[in-house]
């Protein structure tokens, strides 16, 4: 094999998650001063809400919603929205993701009823005549496929059950329309380029008078929120603020969202150009600004494809979804550059030509 004297990527990390941390990131830049501290110290306490504040800030939190701090990611924080908020009305859970699978059959176990409307071939399940007073479910941008919901103008103006999204991979790239959303559920490993050990939940006012008193486990327990629901990492938290400080200093989220469409625009160029790839989604309004995600057209020796990347350090964790068709997924976030994802295509198009025969 004849390897070209092309230019690498100057970070090979495409990963959807955890991302590629920001650039400037050092762990000496970390606040430690609150390292070994009990959580539950005054200082300390002020350290932790000031960093949710500034989330609140940059997502445009309206003021009157609550935001609570749970552990175990976005997975855990799904978990007790799940739990503590759903049940008592039918379920309408739109699913074009697997995560968005994942929360469906959650909820299953928990013998809700609900309106399933699926769809994993890349088109949008259908969206008319969702019942105003069912609880709506789903998740905003699905990084196992590449698509995202975008806006919700479906949507009755008058509707009376939650509407619930999970919103990891959309917070801090999509100026979110927090007026129709009810419950946002995140953690800050895809954005931000943070680490994902807690997650986020924010809740409106009338998701909050949803709560009442049920036998669900302690952590999922928003009634029994007292600032934490549990110990949490205070290294996640000053690793978190490193990664605030430095989304800032880009530019907040109108700058970072700019930087995503160009990240997806190199693809969408060089995509079309592509003989080996397709792009998974079939509407291009429903394409998300991150991930991009394309399937193989031929068939060939994937596992020697992403091995070569891998080995010489041009691409890693680009390979599909577990459970998803064999191809390729880019993460195109605000961390990402773009003369990387420049480099990148020039050395899959290389790639196929040498491994597909």
């Amino acid at each position: 094999m004849n390897i070209p004297n092309l230019k690498k990527p100057f970070d090979p990390r495409f990963s959807c998650g955890p991302t590629k941390k920001p650039e400037g990131w050092s762990l000496e830049k970390f606040n430690d001063i609150f390292l070994g501290r009990y959580h539950r110290s005054d200082d300390v306490k002020v350290y932790v809400l000031r960093q949710l504040e500034r989330i609140n800030k940059i997502l445009k939190v309206p003021y009157n919603f609550k935001t609570f701090l749970i552990p175990g990611s976005c997975t855990s924080a799904m978990e007790a929205v799940i739990w503590s908020l759903l049940g008592e009305r039918l379920i309408t859970t739109l699913i074009y993701d697997y995560w968005g699978l994942t929360w469906y059959e959650d909820m299953k176990k928990l013998n809700y009823k609900i309106d399933c409307r699926m769809s994993l071939d890349g088109s949008m399940p259908h969206l008319d005549n969702i019942e105003p007073s069912n609880d709506l479910m789903f998740v905003w941008t699905g990084t196992t496929t590449g698509m995202s919901i975008n806006k919700l103008d479906f949507l009755d103006s008058k509707h009376e059950g939650l509407i619930i999204s999970d919103i990891t991979s959309a917070a801090f790239i999509y100026d979110l329309p927090w007026n129709q959303i009810d419950v946002g559920i995140f953690s800050w490993q895809k954005a931000l380029g943070s680490e994902s050990q807690h997650g986020i939940v924010v809740m409106s006012p009338k998701a909050i008078s949803r709560l009442k008193e049920k036998p669900v486990p302690k952590i999922f327990d928003f009634l029994g929120y007292d600032y934490l629901i549990n110990t949490p990492s205070l290294l996640s938290i000053a690793d978190l603020e490193v990664c605030l400080d430095l989304y800032e200093n880009c530019g907040g989220l109108e700058k970072n969202k700019e930087n995503c469409v160009q990240n997806k625009l190199v693809l969408d160029q060089w995509i079309k150009k592509n003989n080996y790839l397709r792009r998974f989604v079939k509407e291009k309004k429903y394409e998300a600004l991150t991930p991009s995600y394309f399937t193989f057209s031929k068939e060939f020796d994937y596992d020697k494809f992403f091995d070569f990347l891998i080995k010489n350090k041009i691409a890693y964790d680009i390979k599909n979804y577990r459970k998803s068709n064999p191809g390729v997924r880019i993460w195109t976030g605000p961390t990402i550059k773009k003369n990387d994802l420049l480099a990148l295509t020039n050395w899959l198009d290389w790639c196929f030509n040498e491994f597909v025969r």
